[in-house]
């Protein structure tokens, strides 16, 4: 029993003692654990780390001593292709993935197929590392970019039927402008959209909206709405409903067609009360001249529209200057003419009209409350209540 229990302490303290060289990951030391424990394939890992002209041996034999082992074959196959051994480096890579189901050797397989340029085998191993993926994916995005002939064949060739990965597709094109590879995509989401798929499809409608490209920016805004996946109804403008969220009861996308409001320093914006309300608060530090709110919307051309906003102000200088601009959609004339200005209201709750006649061919115009500094009168303090805003057909 003694001589067992002296045997047992010594291969404890031999293989911590080969631990401690291989750590030191200088060839004698790793070379001295492999003496202490040949049966170890981590030690002939870090060997083939440190001597890159014996590492395909030592590759070969970590994997013959723990052949279950995917990362082994991962490392084994980039071994190998640095040796130009192909043949041993696909088959490295397939035994990655078939021991294990999961992402990682499926990309590692894809990337050495697209770095042979092996346009057959690729196209296949992508699909089959999409379908296990997980986190960031547009690297690989990137290498069917490289290869595809027309980026169009990566929806149809490639992408599974993956909610996760279709929204990232779909940023994918959109942060390199490509709105026509962006479009099928969104539609493919719909077809089962969920409230996950909602910011992605909203920064594809602010895209067409950016590229002028109106029918599709409303047409994707319209479908939101009709699954009930946008608190506003969707927009008629051929029927008079060109104003999203005009009472202010829901909160503010910021995106599509909905209001915009940016964050500025020295106004602070709320949404409260019921009915809702609007509120600007400034502090007279604020910007001399800044658009404080502001909405994209979808209209008729060559018609005549009244604009009406309800609204109420309190500690406000009777001219605080404060004015709308309602700006066509291409040109950005404003069609107000700088008739917009919103006085001050010392009696409570006021309405203001606005009227004003699109051009041949408008599609939007963007309406925008503005703040600027009258000249010669100090910094505008005190709140602005919008109540609501409204557009419709003028007679």
């Amino acid at each position: 029993m003694t001589a067992l229990l002296g045997c047992g302490v010594y291969w404890v303290a031999r293989l911590a003692y080969a631990d401690r060289l291989s750590n030191q990951r200088t060839r004698p030391a790793i070379e001295h654990a492999i003496r202490l424990a040949p049966l170890n394939s981590a030690y002939y890992v870090r060997f083939a780390e440190i001597d890159p002209a014996a590492a395909l041996s030592a590759m070969r034999m970590a994997a013959l001593l723990n052949p279950r082992n995917s990362s082994i074959w991962i490392e084994l196959g980039h071994v190998a292709e640095t040796n130009h051994d192909f043949q041993k480096a696909e088959n490295s890579l397939l035994t990655a993935v078939s021991l294990d189901k999961t992402f990682a050797p499926r990309w590692q397989l894809a990337e050495y197929y697209y770095r042979r340029r092996d346009v057959e085998r690729f196209w296949p191993a992508v699909r089959m590392a999409l379908s296990t993926s997980y986190d960031d994916v547009s690297p690989l995005f990137r290498l069917c970019w490289d290869l595809a002939p027309d980026p169009s064949l990566v929806l149809r060739q490639t992408l599974p039927p993956r909610d996760d990965v279709l929204r990232q597709y779909l940023d994918f094109a959109l942060e390199r402008g490509r709105l026509d590879i962006a479009e099928p995509v969104a539609a493919e989401l719909m077809e089962r959209v969920s409230l996950e798929d909602v910011p992605a499809l909203l920064r594809c409608c602010d895209r067409f909206l950016e590229k002028h490209q109106t029918a599709h920016a409303l047409g994707l805004w319209n479908l939101l709405a009709a699954k009930r996946l946008l608190r506003d109804p969707g927009l008629q403008p051929a029927e008079g409903h060109s104003v999203t969220n005009g009472r202010f009861a829901s909160p503010l996308l910021s995106h599509g067609f909905d209001w915009r409001l940016p964050e500025l320093e020295g106004i602070w914006t709320v949404r409260a009360g019921s009915p809702a309300t609007l509120r600007f608060s400034f502090s007279g530090q604020q910007p001399e001249s800044c658009e404080i709110l502001s909405q994209i919307m979808p209209v008729m051309p060559e018609r005549h529209y009244r604009l009406i906003v309800r609204y109420e102000t309190d500690g406000m200088p009777l001219q605080p200057g404060l004015s709308w601009r309602i700006l066509d959609g291409i040109g950005g004339t404003d069609l107000l003419n700088g008739t917009g200005t919103l006085p001050a209201s010392d009696l409570g709750e006021q309405e203001q009209q606005y009227r004003f006649d699109t051009a041949t061919g408008a599609q939007t115009v963007r309406l925008a409350l503005s703040y600027a500094r009258i000249t010669g009168e100090s910094q505008t303090s005190g709140s602005l209540y919008l109540r609501y805003v409204k557009l419709s057909f003028a007679k």
